[in-house]
């Protein structure tokens, strides 16, 4: 690698550090106005975010062993946030789903972020675009590669 693609490559990363830290800090923020510890409030983001999902998924996504999801989604629905409701295309299937107040919340929480984030990305062509979602996917992938290391390190 030559030393200006070194110097970007290194830019790049500090640049997803700063990312990281930044988002980490409006998790915390956003945790604190709902009244929700970390890990609830990950789980409602998740739910905001895709829908709704079987307790499964969403441990899954979330890190979580199945019972301390029971915990969170008892704790999301107690405060309001969340339902369990029936799968719509299998009424045998439970899901979880954010509420509806939720989605209000979100989007008075949100809802500005999210319009700047689509600006910025109209800036992009569709070729930048798939380039900058695989190497988000790539990004996703390692650091949950990352997490499965940190809490089971191997040997």
């Amino acid at each position: 690698m030559a030393e200006a693609e070194r110097r970007l490559a290194e830019e790049l990363m500090l640049a997803v550090t700063d990312l990281q830290n930044v988002t980490d800090e409006v998790d915390q923020a956003v945790s604190e106005r709902l009244g929700l510890n970390r890990t609830d409030a990950r789980c409602l983001a998740y739910l905001v975010a895709r829908g709704p999902l079987s307790a499964g998924d969403l441990a899954a996504l979330a890190g979580l062993a199945p019972s301390a999801l029971t915990f969170a989604v008892d704790r999301l629905v107690k405060a309001g946030y969340a339902e369990r409701a029936r799968d719509d295309a299998d009424r045998r299937r439970v899901v979880v789903k954010a509420a509806e107040r939720t989605h209000r919340i979100a989007a008075e929480l949100w809802g500005e972020t999210v319009e700047e984030t689509e600006r910025q990305l109209a800036k992009y062509s569709p070729r930048q675009l798939r380039l900058l979602l695989g190497f988000v996917r790539d990004q996703v992938d390692l650091q949950r590669r990352q997490v499965a290391i940190l809490r089971d390190p191997p040997g």
